[in-house]
């Protein structure tokens, strides 16, 4: 996907799923390493970051970007890992955190390999949604890309597949439990919320 910072934003604003999984494969692996310069622990970086991305999607209609989008990650990064040093000090965790043995002293602790490791999966998040969408019974394969790539309304699912739409809503549920099942291993839980939620 190669596009404009201008076109990013404005597929961000509209809701569009495959802008925000782009801007997911683009910047998890490098925001996740600059958090953990701040806070030295690769879990509680993971964890600012998810938030970050959650937030983004969650405020996607009101947000605004004064800057390049870029700096605008990275510096939401910053904020929220000062942010939550902040609250560690303010309940006198602060010295107990930095002394844990998991603590990397404010290190960055991603080996080469890690990165590349973490890169490619990161990066196929979109091959491995269609993946296991295609490993779907046919029915519940159809209604699915009906409902999450074309839009559809459940209703009009069912006049499609000349279907009940009860029927319609027992196969949508099967195939998100089932690729919650297939994708638990690849997707963090905010990014399969974002990308399976209710419509």
């Amino acid at each position: 996907m190669k596009t404009s910072e201008r076109e990013i934003i404005r597929g961000l604003k509209k809701g569009d799923e495959n802008t925000y999984v782009y801007l997911f494969n683009e910047f998890y692996i490098s925001l996740c390493a600059y958090s953990q310069k701040y806070v030295g622990r690769k879990d509680i970086a993971e964890e600012i970051v998810s938030d970050i991305f959650f937030s983004l999607w969650e405020n996607r209609k009101k947000i605004k970007i004064n800057t390049s989008l870029k700096s605008y990650l990275f510096k939401s990064v910053v904020n929220n890992s000062l942010y939550y040093l902040r609250k560690l000090e303010k309940e006198n965790k602060l010295k107990e955190f930095f002394s844990d043995r998991e603590v990397n002293n404010i290190e960055f602790s991603f080996s080469p390999e890690e990165v590349l490791e973490q890169s490619i999966i990161k990066s196929n998040v979109s091959d491995k949604i269609e993946e296991a969408v295609d490993r779907l019974p046919e029915q519940q394969k159809k209604a699915f890309k009906l409902k999450r790539f074309e839009g559809k309304k459940n209703k009009e699912i069912a006049e499609a597949m000349g279907l009940s739409i009860k029927t319609v809503e027992m196969h949508l549920s099967r195939a998100t439990l089932k690729l919650r099942e297939d994708l638990k291993n690849s997707l963090p839980d905010f990014l399969f919320f974002i990308l399976f939620k209710s419509q």
